[in-house]
């Protein structure tokens, strides 16, 4: 008997442990994946929002259908050996469905008189087929999973709780070697690798494990301690009660989802941009989920009101949630600063503090959740299919509705106080439907509920963001955090508003015009954006069409106006920009009322990616700084590449680059030039930055020196480069900012690393800064 024991104590530690290694790999997808299909459909919030819904999408259908299928069957770890095994093949088949959807778009594009609309929904329909596949695969591992396991000892609380903590546990692991390991060394399609690697492995083990064990008859083997051990009923509830659990878990889960859309604007401001923030931040609440989970594998089969404990998460969350919206501003505050000391350390912090204590409740609902629907051991798998998959949609509905409506109509401190009440409410149904429980008991809520409203209400009228935001523009400890925001001695945030994309903040200080998005700071008004305009178009020759990408403050825009004969068009991720224009340039609206100005709102490298429309000058200006995530994307050789099929025959681009370490610096023009042969470098007027000059064709200087000889004889164009300063205000002055010939470039070339999509090498900076 006690090998008996030991036998089947081995195998479910054996199965827990392949079920950890798939969360690693299933993560590494997902990084993957959204990358990939992010360069096609561009790096917006809808397109985004459209892959991750994709994705959950076929977690949920996966775990409803695998899990009506699995209660039907004896071998539950020989079909999950299977799924694996899937989840490998598929997962290298979707870059091949990504780059074969491509065309579908363009498609789409033009029959539909080129309406991001129409080729947005043909892109959900496409990105929903590509990623269908594997995702409904990998949603069906986890109620094939349990349904094997508890049929073994019936004990559902701990298996379950084991299960989804230690898998989402495999998934933090998966965040972290992607984010700070593989992408970064060893590329993108070898991180695929590595997960079909893993998921190999998985399978092949799996398989042993149930040839091995396939003498043991599921319906003898019973391990559990527990006095109701032969038992096959788990959930005390009614139908009634349990269908309001299965609808509560949904709206959890909306909340869940829309609750890290608001933290990942937030956070931003402390962890910054770059893919190792966006890491830490995931793999922090991806951390609280699973140690929410597993910690409730010792008690979970031993509540004896499951749904009070259900409720009584809801309610925590919703007080948690609305306690974040005070701990936020001082985070950055001197006592944070004396308290936490490093700089990083105390980044890193403000993730932990805020996101980690929601996460982790979130994580011992998903048990108890279960424990209140499932009713019955012998339906275990369609019972965690439909839970699962309530969540998951419900997560779905919450990033989208988050993203979409609710940040840019209410705002996030707004949205955070709809959410808690939903959370709030939610707490009080349960604990209300719970048959264990008197009035009375239910009576003792009422403080906590007084609590949370006054929460509430204090927090109306403060935007932690905008406090937050103003500290590191004016370099304050105490702000006046009202509704008013403008400050003193003639500093001003004039415009300050999230959207769909990011929060834009457009200020003054010391008689200097910025603009942020999502607090990091994008430009100013410098005659170095004046010139992406004017240098590229002396290399042109009758110039018609003139794209800009990323518009920014719009000087380079409004300095492009100065040639009549030019149509110009602006690509902008973020359309709230568009809005500052005004408090930036006198006669903004005249520029933006001309016929040949042109404003587009999509990610750049998607338009070009779209059109089928030609430019003799593309100017593009990435958002700083140079290792922001996504950022990249317009540094990489097939970024070029499409930018150079987009120019006329005599076309001229320019890619403004702010530089970084000297590595950075070769990889970059290495890149460029592989693309455009014919190319020079020019420094910035006031010693910073470089303007990186490529034609289709070799252009004689003497046509150069003619083409800006003439320039400089125009008044309206002398006038606007010396709008801000004399930095070059004389053509001596502008050759002087010449820095390379060709053979300084071609010694650059050969030392420089080649940057590429699936090698992006800018984004992935901390070993290379770590080691020197």
């Amino acid at each position: 008997m006690m090998a008996r024991r030991e036998r089947s104590m081995r195998y479910k530690y054996i199965v827990f442990m392949l079920f950890f290694a798939s969360g690693i790999s299933g993560l590494m997808y997902e990084v993957v994946w959204l990358r990939m299909l992010t360069r096609i459909t561009g790096v917006t919030i809808h397109a985004t929002a459209t892959v991750l819904a994709a994705f959950m999408t076929g977690l949920a259908l996966g775990s409803f259908v695998f899990g009506r299928f699995i209660d039907k069957r004896e071998d539950g770890l020989r079909v999950y050996a299977f799924l694996e095994f899937l989840v490998a093949c598929a997962a290298l088949l979707v870059p091949f469905l990504f780059a074969a959807s491509v065309s579908v778009f363009r498609y789409a594009y033009q029959v539909s008189g080129e309406s991001l609309v129409a080729t947005a929904v043909v892109r959900s329909v496409a990105s929903f087929i590509s990623l269908l596949i594997p995702t409904t695969i990998m949603g069906g591992t986890l109620p094939v999973i349990t349904s094997c396991l508890v049929k073994r000892d019936s004990l559902f609380g701990k298996n379950m709780s084991l299960l989804y903590g230690l898998n989402t546990l495999g998934a933090v692991w998966g965040v972290l070697l992607s984010g700070f390991i593989t992408l970064g060394e060893l590329g993108e399609w070898a991180t695929l690798y590595i997960g079909a690697a893993i998921n190999g492995l998985v399978a092949v083990t799996a398989y042993f494990v149930y040839l091995n064990d396939r003498t043991f008859s599921p319906c003898n083997v019973s391990t559990a301690q527990g006095p109701d051990a032969s038992a096959t009923t788990i959930s005390p509830y009614s139908d009634r009660v349990r269908t309001a659990v299965l609808i509560a878990f949904g709206i959890s889960g909306f909340t869940a989802l829309a609750y890290e859309v608001i933290w990942t604007r937030h956070l931003i401001l402390f962890l910054q941009t770059s893919i190792y923030a966006f890491s830490v931040m995931l793999a922090v609440f991806l951390s609280g989920i699973a140690l929410g989970s597993v910690s409730m594998n010792k008690m979970a089969d031993k509540l004896t009101s499951p749904l009070a404990f259900f409720g009584a998460l809801e309610l925590a969350l919703g007080i948690l949630s609305v306690l974040n919206l005070y701990l936020f501003s001082p985070m950055d505050g001197p006592f944070a600063k004396d308290l936490l000391g490093y700089l990083w350390f105390r980044r890193i912090s403000a993730a932990v503090i805020i996101v980690f204590p929601m996460a982790f409740a979130f994580g011992l609902a998903f048990p108890v959740a279960g424990l209140c629907y499932t009713k019955y051991v012998e339906n275990t798998g369609a019972s965690v299919g439909r839970i699962y998959g309530a969540n998951t949609v419900g997560s779905i509905f919450g990033s989208l509705l988050a993203g979409f409506l609710l940040i840019p109509v209410l705002g996030s401190t707004r949205t955070v106080i709809v959410l808690a009440c939903l959370n709030v409410a939610l707490g009080l149904i349960l604990l209300t439907l719970e048959p264990r429980r008197t009035f009375v008991q239910n009576l003792k809520v009422a403080p906590i509920v007084l609590v949370f409203i006054a929460l509430s209400t204090g927090s109306f009228g403060h935007d932690p963001f905008l406090v937050k935001v103003e500290r590191m523009i004016y370099g304050r400890e105490k702000l006046n955090p009202g509704a008013s925001i403008v400050l003193t001695n003639g500093n001003e945030i004039f415009f300050h508003k999230e959207g769909i994309q990011g929060t834009v903040t457009a200020f003054s200080l010391e008689n200097q015009k910025g603009l942020w998005v999502n607090g990091v700071g994008m430009t100013s008004l410098c005659t170095e954006t004046k010139l992406m305009a004017h240098l590229p178009l002396m290399f042109a020759r009758n110039p018609k069409e003139f794209l800009v990408i990323c518009f920014g403050m719009g000087t380079t825009v409004k300095s492009a106006t100065v040639y009549p004969d030019l149509n110009i068009t602006a690509v902008e991720l973020v359309p709230e920009t568009f809005d500052t224009f005004k408090y930036f340039h006198p006669g903004a609206e005249d520029v933006l009322t001309k016929e040949n100005v042109h404003l587009v709102t999509n990610d750049g490298r998607n338009h070009l990616l779209l059109s089928q429309k030609r430019y003799d000058v593309i100017t593009v200006d990435p958002a700083p700084p140079i290792w922001s995530a996504g950022t990249v994307n317009l540094y990489t050789q097939e970024f070029f590449q499409l930018c150079r099929e987009h120019l006329t025959s005599d076309g001229v681009m320019c890619l403004w680059f702010p530089g970084g370490l000297p590595e950075d610096n070769r990889a970059v023009l290495r890149t460029f030039s592989e693309v455009f042969p014919e190319t020079s470098v020019w420094k910035g007027p006031h010693d910073w930055g470089f303007y990186f000059i490529g034609t289709t064709k070799e252009i004689p200087w003497d046509k150069f020196e003619q083409n800006a000889r003439n320039a400089f004889k125009q008044p309206a164009i002398v006038k606007d480069l010396t709008e801000y300063d004399n930095s070059c205000g004389q053509l001596n002055s502008l050759y002087r900012l010449r820095m390379t010939n060709k053979a300084e470039i071609a010694d650059m070339r050969s030392r420089g690393v080649l940057i590429t999509d699936d090698h992006p090498f800018t984004e992935f900076f901390l070993w290379r800064r770590l080691l020197k």
